[in-house]
């Protein structure tokens, strides 16, 4: 999978939401382990708070090296996921391949997420940063 997100839409992206509900950058962490994508996210924007946005939106720092942060990391048909965010009704969002997944309804156990509580609400990370800007009311 190629990154499709660049670190300068990512900043354009940061300016439209505002500084005051953005973390600084992810520094000194190993971000090997994530999607290309996200890599290029967190390169740039550390996490976000948006709780004015619907029922709030949170995208989550990275866990550091070998810390568990207790969130799922496959869904039960056998696709690994990446766990980045969550809202204010208690979904989560995570990275499958390039799509963004919104988690809710199913269960987890022992990382392992129901697939049946997955629905994908954008085709990749660059869609979905785009929805939260719509939903903020920015272009």
């Amino acid at each position: 999978m190629t990154s499709t997100l660049s670190s300068a839409e990512v900043s354009r992206w940061r300016a439209a939401v505002g500084d005051s509900r953005i973390g600084e950058p992810v520094a000194g962490a190993d971000l090997t382990r994530l999607p290309p994508d996200l890599r290029a996210f967190y390169q740039v924007v550390g996490e976000v708070s948006l709780p004015d946005v619907e029922n709030g939106y949170w995208i989550h720092r990275p866990p550091g090296p070998g810390v568990d942060n207790g969130q799922p990391y496959v869904l039960s048909d056998g696709r690994p996921i990446v766990v980045f965010g969550s809202d204010g009704g208690g979904a989560l969002f995570a990275l499958c391949g390039s799509a963004v997944l919104r988690l809710a309804g199913g269960a987890e156990v022992g990382g392992v997420y129901d697939e049946d509580g997955a629905t994908v609400v954008a085709a990749d990370l660059r869609e979905f940063l785009a929805l939260l800007l719509r939903g903020a009311g920015r272009p």
